[in-house]
């Protein structure tokens, strides 16, 4: 049973309302409690494995998105660095073992070559040992090039990656092991030298042309999750529809 304390935490978080002009967007609204294996949560691209449960889905989902309407929502927070502080401070609170990563500069060593696809090696190093569990993300963003750039799922993590003078993409791969779940957690930054919209599509066009790359580990225990899972669900409840959707089905195949 979830304790008082964490109960209040939740119950507390200052996630913020719904962003005015995202009421238009149609993104295919998904059941929290049947969520499938890849879906994108604000400016986050995630993969569960199939064995994980209803719950642990949710929950990971919830806390993913708890994490960044806080950072986003709060004052105080005036540069990138501080919105993933903040982010990674209310993991932290939510019962997420936070256990190592952070950024490095990276370069680009190709030219005419699509942002979403050059990054792919990035992630899968940043993956490591769990690039395998990661194939949805890295389909997408091989096939993204054939997609409609207007999607609704395209167009919700695109708008929810800009924040401040960046673009910045997240994308986790879930594993539940023995009763622990580990959320391997990767980004990649862009500044406005990149556009201001869609960068994912960019055209490099300069030789090591550099951003920045990130990654980290976090994880629980499917208890903890499973007992924080209708607090969260109760405070997001009114968030869910707009900032949570699935993959297209052709991917999820």
């Amino acid at each position: 049973m979830l304790n008082a304390v964490h109960k209040k935490y939740i119950d507390e978080l200052p996630v913020g309302a719904l962003p005015e002009g995202l009421e238009a967007l149609e993104v295919q609204a998904v059941d929290v409690d049947k969520l499938p294996n890849a879906l994108v949560t604000g400016s986050n691209l995630i993969q569960f494995p199939s064995a994980a449960s209803p719950a642990v889905k949710s929950s990971v989902a919830l806390s993913l998105l708890a994490a960044q309407r806080v950072a986003s929502n709060d004052g105080v927070v005036q540069t990138p660095d501080q919105w993933l502080q903040r982010h990674n401070t209310v993991l932290e609170n939510l019962n997420w073992l936070h256990e190592g990563g952070g950024f490095v500069n990276s370069q680009f060593r190709s030219i005419n070559v699509a942002v979403h696809q050059a990054i792919i090696p990035f992630l899968a190093a940043a993956f490591g040992p769990a690039v395998a569990a990661g194939a949805l993300i890295l389909t997408a963003l091989k096939q993204l090039e054939e997609m409609d750039k207007s999607s609704p799922w395209i167009t919700l993590f695109d708008n929810q990656s800009r924040r401040f003078n960046v673009s910045e993409y997240q994308f986790s791969v879930v594993q539940v092991i023995d009763g622990n779940v580990q959320v391997k957690l990767a980004s990649a930054r862009f500044d406005a030298s990149y556009g201001q919209t869609q960068v994912l599509f960019f055209k490099i066009k300069q030789e090591h042309a550099s951003f920045q790359s990130a990654s980290g580990t976090y994880s629980t225990q499917t208890d903890l999750l499973a007992e924080m899972n209708g607090a969260l669900k109760a405070k997001l409840a009114g968030l869910t529809s707009t900032f949570i959707t699935s993959l297209p089905d052709d991917l999820l195949k």
